[in-house]
């Protein structure tokens, strides 16, 4: 099997749910401050993919877990639109993934298996669409994160391409960049994209178990953390996202843990642990804030997006009952939250409510 039909595979397995069941279920951890340097990564870190274990029919079927749910978890938001469930409509979804809402409050939309970029109003009008499946320029292979700078342009990352590229927001191709390897500038497969105020991209590369960082041209800065499973240590990170002070989140998947840094690859905060209770996570996948600051998290095993203070807080778990391997979630200027509710095909979006 030749490493980019192996990444395909791993990626389906791994980012659409396929993670096992876990136990040890623990407290959610406090906060603690332990400064690391950004570690440029060696392929001497790398440890190989391991063969896949599941055919094709068997990718996207969630992992069993309990039902038991935590008590007492509030509902912060009432769902007052669904997207993509009328078959015979001209909105539908094949695994939406990534959502990114732009300055006008257009939602943006990737596809994992539709292989495409949808745009919409805010009020569900497909407003265009582009991409097919294929590694050429505009086209896609399992597009996972999608991001969009200052000017509007967008930026999307390939898992099956390991790569990035750059379109206005309309869907002109304008670049690419990123290759399938170990090296600065290179993926095993491409996640998520987080921008910072200068435009910087900072990627989370799910097989190298790093963040990357790039500019707005895709030339290579810098890499923070390096793969492994102590404070600091990244594996198969996935959600990535700057709070409003400037700090970076990231959704640090195969630990099943978030864990908070400063643009330099300082770590602040650990968040987190595996299991199901509040605090805790099975799979968590995307990142994403509020206008006050509290923090959401998208679980694909759990099926849920649990809320937390900017501390760290447990607040609630939103939409449980609706949801199968949610993946991205984002917030309009109204506050209003979309979530791809992934193994429904479905994109959801809430309400707010007042306290």
């Amino acid at each position: 099997m030749n490493w980019k039909n192996l990444s395909v595979l791993i990626v389906a397995l791994n980012t659409l749910g396929m993670l096992g069941a876990c136990q040890n279920r623990q407290t959610l951890a406090e906060p603690t401050a332990v400064p690391i340097e950004p570690t440029p990564i060696s392929e001497s870190a790398i440890s190989p993919l391991p063969e896949p274990t599941s055919g094709p029919s068997e990718l996207f079927t969630a992992t069993p877990i309990s039902q038991e749910r935590p008590a007492g978890a509030a509902v912060m938001f009432t769902e007052i639109a669904v997207w993509g469930e009328d078959p015979a409509g001209d909105v539908s979804f094949t695994f939406p993934n990534g959502i990114a809402i732009d300055s006008n409050d257009n939602v943006y939309t990737t596809e994992f298996q539709g292989n495409r970029v949808q745009k919409f109003s805010p009020q569900g009008k497909l407003l265009t669409q582009w991409g097919s499946q294929g590694s050429a320029d505009g086209e896609f292979l399992n597009p996972t994160g999608i991001a969009i700078d200052s000017v509007g342009n967008v930026y999307v990352s390939e898992s099956g391409n390991h790569r990035i590229q750059k379109f206005t927001a309309e869907g002109e191709w304008i670049t690419s960049f990123g290759a399938q390897g170990t090296n600065p500038g290179e993926f095993l497969s491409a996640m998520v994209i987080a921008i910072d105020e200068f435009d910087n991209l900072y990627v989370s590369d799910w097989g190298n178990g790093r963040v990357q960082v790039f500019d707005s041209l895709g030339t290579f800065l810098n890499t923070l953390s390096e793969p492994g499973t102590a404070e600091g240590m990244l594996t198969n990170p996935t959600g990535i996202k700057f709070d409003d002070e400037g700090n970076l989140w990231v959704v640090d998947r195969g630990n099943h843990r978030v864990q908070k840094f400063t643009a330099q690859g300082e770590l602040l905060a650990v968040y987190g642990s595996q299991g199901e209770g509040e605090g805790q996570f099975l799979a968590p996948t995307s990142i994403n804030f509020d206008s006050a600051g509290n923090l959401f998290v998208t679980e694909v095993n759990n099926s849920r997006v649990q809320a937390f203070s900017p501390e760290g807080k447990f607040l609630a778990e939103v939409a449980a009952s609706l949801l199968q391997m949610p993946h991205g979630l984002a917030f309009d200027s109204t506050g209003e939250l979309y979530i791809a509710d992934t193994g429904n095909g479905l994109v959801r979006k809430f309400e707010p409510q007042a306290p």
